[in-house]
């Protein structure tokens, strides 16, 4: 994504003929990404509280460019789930307490990849076979539905085949970094991988 930001910004450069200044955040940013898609109009808030575009549901990334260039601003999208639970229903450990508010202390994601401490006994039966983040709330909304595949390839899967829990559990340092570089999986560290299984 950071190098789609970067492409992004080198385009404004060629498109205006000039050095546009210009900063780019994934996940990183002193911005919130999803209200800041929602304010720029590209989605709108579920009651999982991700962002729902019209053509790809919620199945998108989102990042931020920041620039000093005199843009025209997009409308927000006046959108809602309308009388949907799904997200809610089917959440197992209730996560999302009321519409639009999660509880990541309960979040299968937040618990797998963010957390650095052992996951609360009460939440443990509730996680099923989740071992890195969650997709519950996503895969029941409807909106997502209608959402294809994409065609960009480096969005495509990596060919990381199911994980065996029982190696996963013996993996050394060395053998996490070699197997799992350059995914999101590295983000929850070994030790946290290892604690999820």
């Amino acid at each position: 994504m950071k190098r789609k930001m970067r492409d992004l910004v080198a385009a404004l450069n060629e498109a205006f003929g000039t050095t546009v200044a210009a900063r780019w955040y994934v996940d990183d940013g002193p911005m919130l990404d999803r209200a800041a898609a929602a304010r720029a109009g590209l989605g709108w808030f579920g009651k999982n509280s991700n962002i729902l575009t019209s053509e790809l549901g919620s199945w998108v990334f989102l990042g931020q460019i920041v620039t000093d260039m005199d843009l025209e601003a997009d409308s927000e999208i006046r959108k809602t789930c309308g009388s949907c639970v799904a997200c809610i229903d089917s959440c197992p450990t209730g996560a999302i307490v009321a519409p639009y508010v999660i509880d990541n202390n309960r979040c299968i994601s937040y618990q797998t990849i963010e957390n650095r401490g052992p996951i609360p006994p009460e939440l443990r039966p509730k996680m099923l076979d989740w071992v890195f983040g969650c997709d519950i709330c996503q895969e029941v909304c409807p909106v997502n539905r209608k959402a294809q595949p994409t065609a960009e390839p480096s969005f495509a899967n990596r060919g990381l085949e199911v994980i065996d829990l029982a190696k996963l559990l013996d993996l050394t340092d060395e053998e996490f970094k070699k197997r799992f570089a350059g995914t999101p999986i590295m983000r929850a560290k070994r030790v946290g991988l290892q604690r999820n299984a």
